[in-house]
């Protein structure tokens, strides 16, 4: 299983956190998968999620549906991803 790192602004995490149903899997990916929450002084804060290909996919699916702006930022971490 090849695992990701999707990273996102906190303002994009907050929002698309927020635009997910509460019972939703998800809500529990961003909420129980959070690695890190960066906030140094030379670089953009950032939230690193942890996730494998298919819940990346399903990130991307319900961004698309209900928060575009968190879209880009899954598509760069499936673009590095080996194939499988």
């Amino acid at each position: 299983m090849t695992t990701l790192v999707t990273q996102l602004p906190p303002e994009h995490y907050d929002l698309f956190v927020a635009a997910c149903e509460i019972t939703s899997p998800e809500y529990t990916i961003l909420k129980n998968n959070i690695a890190a929450r960066h906030q140094g002084s030379d670089e953009q804060p950032t939230v690193e999620i942890l996730c494998d290909m298919d819940e990346a996919k399903l990130l991307l699916a319900t961004a698309r549906r209900v928060y575009p702006e968190a879209v880009p930022f899954i598509e760069d971490a499936l673009s590095v991803a080996p194939e499988v």
